[in-house]
Parts: C-alpha cells; structure tokens; sequence
C-alpha cells in the first residue's frame, strides 16, 4: 500500500473534521426539519406528511452514515482512539434509529383502521334536527 493512504495526514484530518461536522450538525438540522413539517401539520397549516418522512429518513441515514464513514477513514489512517470512537458511535446511532424505527412500526400496526361507512350511510348529531331518512 501507499504511504498516503496508511499514515495520518493533512487529507484524512480534514475529512474528518467534515464528516464530524456533517454528522452533528447535519443529523439534528434534518430532524428539526423533519419535526417542524410535522408540526406545522398537525396544527392545521399546510405540510406535506411525504416531505417530512423524507427528512426523518435523511436524518438517520446521515447520523448513521457519516460516523461510519469517518470510523473507516480514522481506520485506513491507523488513528485507534478516533476509530474505536466513530465506530462506537455508529453503533449507537444505528441502535437508536432501530429501536426508534421499531417504536414506530409497533404504533402504526397497533392503530385501528376504520371501516369505511356504507353507502348512504346517515350520521345523527346531538343538539339539532334529524335530517336522516326514517328517523
């Protein structure tokens, strides 16, 4: 192998400063988007529910992904601590996004799905007038 590619150097420092950068500033940025489009629909304005789930994604692919990356590159550079501490972390960010996934499938199977209503189907309210047929 190169030298270049065995031995610490300005390159492999300067990528990952970047990739630490990207991993803690880009992961909470993208889900604090993700967040505030849901937010912004659940208070009535307009949100896109696709858009958000879109950010949620890109927030755990870049919080998993960019201290994977840097555990790679601290390991072709032979930087130990730097490498067992990137590759702790994205063992624990990939637990999180798991358990977190796993929270979220065992809510959407555990939400009742309404039946749609009959055709024709007559819906009485309290405090005013029956306008349904028969009744």
């Amino acid at each position: 192998m190169d030298s270049e590619t065995t031995e610490p150097g300005t390159w492999s420092g300067l990528a990952l400063v970047v990739l630490t950068l990207i991993w803690l500033i880009g992961t909470p940025y993208l889900f604090m988007v993700a967040f505030g489009e849901g937010l912004r629909g659940s208070l009535g304005g307009p949100s896109d529910g696709d858009r958000a789930t879109r950010f949620l994604i890109a927030s755990a692919v870049v919080g998993v992904a960019a201290p994977a990356l840097a555990a790679i590159v601290a390991g072709m550079t032979r930087r130990k601590s730097a490498t067992w501490v990137f590759g702790v972390s994205t063992a624990l960010c990939l637990l999180l996004v798991t358990a977190i996934n796993g929270i979220g499938q065992r809510e959407a199977d555990s939400t009742p799905t309404r039946e749609p209503l009959p055709p024709g189907y007559c819906v009485e309210h309290s405090g005013g007038g029956n306008d349904c047929p028969g009744g």
